[in-house]
């Protein structure tokens, strides 16, 4: 209910309800007028004829036999309408007492003649009264053997006659069915209306969510898009497409600046040996190193951003091992030991083997530099396709499980050497295998980053 207003197939099913009700109405009205002026006997019918059925269903009798009106039908809008004109009479009759007002025409007996009253159910017959065409209508009472009913002298306005034949006298049945055929056309036209407004919306944004977000990516295609949705269509793709043009300057400029440093700092690297403080010395090599791993985190982000990733069948286990076994010389300068604990079958997942690469060698390299103290990282592979990567170093609070995969956020336990851009690119990576990011904290203390993967 809270967005039914905003609704379009809603608007749609209200606007045709009340537009269904205002032409059937119109429409009416219009048949009518032309059906009364095309046809002058039915206009100066169908007041007499009402008269005579509403007081031929409220002709009774009361204990003592006399005829008696029932009170509803004296106090009718219906009737007193009637009143207002001075022809206008009726005369109710049985074998043996009438009941009449107005100007009775007395000469009817003769068109009827000896006719028992049981025998006349409905009759009808035009005369003229002050140079005026009149009808009067006769009935038998439905409920009163013997009983008859005769009406005439009235002669309604046209909008008078509407009045009657839709209003004073209608039959609520005939309504109830105008209520039900409405009803249902209004439901048949929501169910449409929506399937076809929502079904051409629904394939936009499949084609929206499937935009991939890479320098000329996916696009929303215009092939059976409504003409309606062309517009906003064109005007998404022409965003995207300026989207794609300041990423994609700034992709190249991250990726050449990147590239253009690394030169330098390796030959800044090789002039540092020649530098006689070994305190100095030390200092210099570890700025060094910490803007040589910026540069390179710089250059994975531009690599991995600015083309679109081809995934093909890769082992897990084998990528794990191939990381663990890169970083083992790292890890034994540090007195770390490298464990890989992973199945002898292979885990197969739909990845890109040199971005899985990248991933698990970050998460290992944030394990050697900020778990200090530990004795041990060990990669763990599981089926069906998770790979998970433990230490027992110090860990990351809980309340920094948010912030911490965000570009240049460090953990407070964690070392002044990291970039703070590690579980950054793992997560761009994890966004692309369509797989999951989870931290956790070791049972024996420290961080345990679990890489899922969809199978």
């Amino acid at each position: 209910m809270k967005y039914r207003g905003r609704s379009l197939s809603f608007r749609v099913a209200v606007l045709f309800f009340v537009g269904s009700i205002v032409a059937m109405t119109m429409s009416t009205l219009i048949t009518l007028v032309l059906f009364l002026l095309a046809m002058p006997d039915e206009q100066i019918r169908i007041g007499p004829y009402a008269l005579a059925k509403a007081l031929s269903a409220a002709v009774t009798h009361d204990q003592a036999g006399r005829i008696h009106i029932a009170e509803d039908f004296t106090k009718s809008t219906l009737l007193a309408v009637a009143e207002q004109r001075q022809s206008f009479w009726y005369v109710v009759t049985d074998s043996e007492q009438e009941l009449s007002y107005g100007p009775v025409r007395r000469h009817t007996g003769a068109l009827f003649g000896a006719s028992p009253r049981e025998q006349i159910i409905y009759a009808e017959y035009t005369y003229v009264q002050d140079g005026r065409k009149m009808m009067g209508v006769r009935v038998a009472s439905p409920d009163v053997s013997g009983t008859t009913i005769e009406v005439g002298g009235l002669a309604l306005s046209i909008p008078e006659t509407l009045w009657v034949g839709l209003v004073a006298s209608a039959d609520g049945a005939l309504y109830q069915l105008l209520g039900i055929v409405l009803l249902a056309t209004t439901t048949a036209t929501v169910l449409i209306v929506r399937s076809t407004i929502a079904g051409p919306v629904k394939r936009v944004v499949k084609s929206a969510e499937q935009i991939d977000g890479l320098p000329n990516g996916r696009r929303i295609p215009h092939d059976l898009t409504p003409t309606e949705l062309l517009p906003m269509v064109a005007a998404f793709n022409t965003a995207l497409q300026k989207i794609d043009l300041a990423f994609d300057s700034q992709r190249n400029f991250l990726s050449n600046a990147a590239h253009e440093l690394r030169t330098p700092l390796t030959k800044l690297r090789l002039k540092l040996e020649d530098v006689k403080d070994e305190e100095l010395k030390r200092k210099l090599v570890r700025d060094t190193t910490r803007l040589s791993s910026i540069v390179t985190m710089l250059l994975q982000l531009a690599r991995l951003s600015k083309q679109s990733v081809t995934l093909t069948t890769v082992d897990l286990v084998a990528v794990a091992r191939a990381a663990s076994v890169e970083y083992v010389p790292v890890a034994l300068k540090k007195n770390i030991e490298i464990r890989l604990e992973a199945p002898n079958a292979p885990v197969l997942v739909n990845g890109s083997e040199l971005a899985l690469h990248m991933a698990i060698s970050n998460l290992i390299t944030n394990s050697l530099q900020h778990a200090s103290g530990t004795q041990a990282v060990t990669i763990h592979v599981t089926c069906p396709a998770q790979v998970s990567v433990v230490d027992n170093g110090p860990g990351i609070l809980a309340d920094e499980w948010v912030d911490i995969v965000r570009p240049f956020v460090r953990g407070k336990h964690g070392s002044s050497d990291g970039t703070g851009l590690g579980l950054s690119i793992v997560c761009q990576v994890m966004d692309i295998h369509g797989g999951t990011i989870a931290l956790a904290q070791s049972p024996r203390g420290g961080a345990t980053v679990t890489l899922g993967f969809p199978h």
